[in-house]
């Protein structure tokens, strides 16, 4: 019976949301990272996003197109890309060894050309550690389009 009540509990350990005080150092400063990467765009700071993000990095929108990180940075320096606020939510952090997965979501107000492109935006980033530093590897992005099932 012991045995039973402890693999209830520790099932139910599992399925309880971790809260901030729970989370690894590793996870928390992944956390920040992301902070500090929403940041980095909203200044047009190139130089921080230069280094968050890897030189190999890739990311895909949610129209399937696929952009590097030279373009990118590009992109911000012309101002094509401007974001005025970026708010992260709902980050979970997944770490493998060297390797980390953060899934989360933000609420941006952003242009891409001049066309306004705010909005709620899920978005998942890898993350690889090089040299005792975590740097980005690859991005996905999709916006939210509200009242969309995404289900059968």
């Amino acid at each position: 019976m012991k045995t039973m009540i402890t693999a209830c509990a520790a099932l139910l350990a599992l399925a309880i949301p971790a809260t901030a005080a729970d989370l690894s150092a590793t996870q928390q400063k992944l956390i920040d990272l992301e902070a500090a990467w929403s940041k980095a765009q909203v200044e047009k700071d190139v130089a921080a996003l230069s280094s968050i993000i890897a030189d190999d990095w890739t990311a895909q929108d949610d129209s399937g197109k696929v952009t590097d990180k030279a373009h990118m940075l590009a992109d911000i320096k012309s101002g094509k890309l401007a974001w005025s606020s970026i708010n992260n939510r709902d980050e979970h952090v997944r770490v493998m060894g060297a390797v980390a997965v953060v899934q989360g979501a933000d609420d941006e107000k952003s242009t891409d050309n001049g066309k306004d492109t705010s909005g709620a935006y899920t978005w998942m980033d890898v993350f690889e550690k090089h040299g005792g530093k975590w740097v980005a590897v690859a991005s996905q992005v999709t916006k939210v389009n509200p009242g969309k099932s995404s289900g059968p």
